[in-house]
């Protein structure tokens, strides 16, 4: 029997790999403005917190407590990302057999996400057509952005599932934040956007360095390392899975 009754899933760095949509897109804007632009991996730090934390951080210093020109430059990304935020982005190796193992023990789940609303649900549509999420619920207003558990608990809630019995599945620091602020177990991937180094640093949570190590979460919670004898490490050659 699951200790977990339900799972609410971040989507970018997540459940998706959109690391080369995003970038390629900011990429666009800095160019236009003959800005220095990055490199995936030098990019992957910007991602996490939404398009308009995404743009801001990656223009240069200068130019960040301009808020006017940030509100226009957040305005150019989402008109470039929406030309192409299907091109390259696509679920992370292992995460189609994680959604087919909780489909067929029926346990409901639900994404939560700083990706604009209509871009979330689009994306989970196209990717994962062959799943079923209760809800996908991006972001709206400012006042429901992630850390902010508002919109993770009204999720819970339609979804039949008690927040305490639910777990809260992202990569990074925002994620963490939600899921603790929701009063929800944080099970932390090392596979996304967030350094390693940052999120084996948090406390209260499970890190997993594969998808299918999930279900051991969803099975035994944070006593998932006494049941297998494990001493929590990120290095994955040295867990379970």
């Amino acid at each position: 029997m699951h200790k977990y009754k339900g799972i609410i899933f971040d989507l970018d760095g997540t459940l998706v790999n959109s690391l080369e949509d995003l970038i390629d897109s900011c990429n666009s804007i800095m160019k236009y403005y003959k800005f220095p632009t990055y490199s995936y991996d030098n990019g992957q730090k910007l991602i996490g917190r939404g398009l308009r934390n995404l743009i801001k951080d990656a223009i240069p210093e200068k130019y960040q407590d301009d808020e006017v020109f940030i509100d226009k430059l957040t305005e150019m990304l989402m008109a470039e990302y929406t030309t192409r935020y299907t091109k390259k982005t696509k679920p992370y190796p292992g995460i189609l057999n994680l959604l087919n193992y909780l489909t067929a023990n029926k346990i409901p789940m639900g994404v939560c996400t700083n990706k604009p609303d209509p871009m979330a649900k689009s994306l989970v549509n196209i990717l994962f057509k062959d799943y079923k999420f209760v809800d996908v619920v991006g972001y709206t207003t400012d006042k429901l952005r992630k850390p902010n558990p508002e919109s993770t608990l009204a999720l819970a809630k339609q979804m039949g599932v008690k927040h305490e019995e639910c777990l809260y599945v992202g990569d990074s620091t925002v994620d963490y934040e939600t899921a603790i602020n929701a009063e929800m177990l944080p099970v932390l991937c090392t596979w996304g956007f967030e350094s390693r180094d940052v999120i084996t640093r948090l406390e209260r949570s499970i890190w997993v360095h594969n998808p299918m190590r999930i279900i051991d979460a969803l099975l035994y919670g944070r006593e998932m390392y006494s049941v297998f004898n494990e001493i929590p490490d990120p290095d994955p050659q040295k867990m379970k899975i």
